[in-house]
């Protein structure tokens, strides 16, 4: 079977094409995790101070939340919680989904970072409360139109509690601005 000429070089350059298109396209949001600050100060513990490998756990830990919260409010998925959060901030999140599902809508959310500032962590190890500032950008979207969006600075205040092997966010509550 002969090809022509012209077609021999044509195939290589579309597929090289549709590969940069693929990733001019990708989501910010894969972009931004590359380059996400995150700060965890645990200086202000008390009345028992954080250990390096529990602070490192919290913040791995918290910043999977984070992008189990980001997926869920993007998708529609309240499952997609279920790992990361538990109590009032998985029935909070749960409610909100499933009112944007309900009126077809859906939050995409660019994390740009988090400066966490444990203030308090219980003498058993059994609690763990902090504040966040989050810096993000969010996009409140009819299917794929997005009707508004916002980057905001917004300040959380947090309760995490030990599992099996993690962490689990048990409140994640937005503090007005002060």
């Amino acid at each position: 079977m002969r090809t022509p000429t012209g077609l021999r070089f044509a195939a290589p350059t579309v597929l090289a094409l549709c590969l940069m298109f693929l990733l001019a396209s990708l989501p910010d949001t894969i972009h931004a995790a590359s380059t996400k600050s995150r700060s965890l100060d645990t200086s202000a513990a008390a009345p028992r101070s954080v250990e390096e490998t529990t602070a490192a756990s919290v913040e791995r830990d918290y910043d999977h939340a984070w992008k189990s919260l980001v997926s869920a409010l993007e998708s529609n998925q309240p499952e997609l919680l279920d790992e990361n959060f538990t109590g009032t901030a998985r029935q909070h999140w749960q409610r909100a989904i499933e009112l944007q599902k309900q009126n077809g809508l859906n939050r995409r959310i660019v994390d740009h970072g988090h400066s966490l500032r444990v203030n308090f962590y219980s003498l058993d190890g059994s609690a763990l409360q902090a504040e966040d500032i989050a810096d993000l950008e969010i996009e409140y979207r009819d299917g794929s139109r997005v009707l508004s969006s916002e980057h905001i600075r917004a300040h959380y205040l947090l309760l995490l509690t030990p599992a099996e092997n993690s962490w689990k966010v048990r409140v994640l509550e937005e503090l007005p601005p002060s």
